[in-house]
């Protein structure tokens, strides 16, 4: 059985959409912490445990493929999604080759990302899951 709440680090740089995402996946039950650089990001997952990573694609201190593969390499199982606008093949290429489980494009549907959360935190998602999951 899942936990009631599952833990979401979001990495997301503008405030108001992070502010709009952090409230969608409190109100389906889920605890929301959030960062906007990479060293915040990595001092939370480091001393905190997640269930899923949000990330966005650049931050003041690096880019999106940095944090995900040094989160990949902190913890080679969780969930990682992208929500980018960076949204061109080789950036969706880069982001799956770093790491991530799924790769969704801004500007989108805030209701699909919601959507992909729930299918990766599934307990028993799988890499062919996670294929069908990379829509933009």
């Amino acid at each position: 059985m899942l936990p009631d709440k599952r833990r979401i680090l979001c990495a997301e740089t503008h405030q108001d959409t992070c502010s709009l995402i952090t409230l969608l996946l409190e109100r389906q039950g889920h605890e929301v912490k959030t960062g906007s650089s990479i060293s915040h990001c990595l001092e939370l997952a480091r001393s905190e445990s997640f269930d899923l990573y949000l990330l966005d694609d650049s931050y003041p201190d690096g880019t999106s493929i940095e944090l995900c593969k040094k989160l990949r390499a902190l913890d080679p199982q969780t969930p990682i999604l992208f929500f980018s606008s960076a949204c061109f093949e080789k950036d969706i290429r880069e982001g799956m080759e770093a790491g991530a489980q799924a790769y969704l494009t801004k500007p989108g549907d805030i209701l699909q990302v919601a959507e992909t959360i729930k299918a990766l935190l599934k307990p028993y998602s799988t890499d062919a899951t996670s294929t069908d999951l990379n829509r933009r």
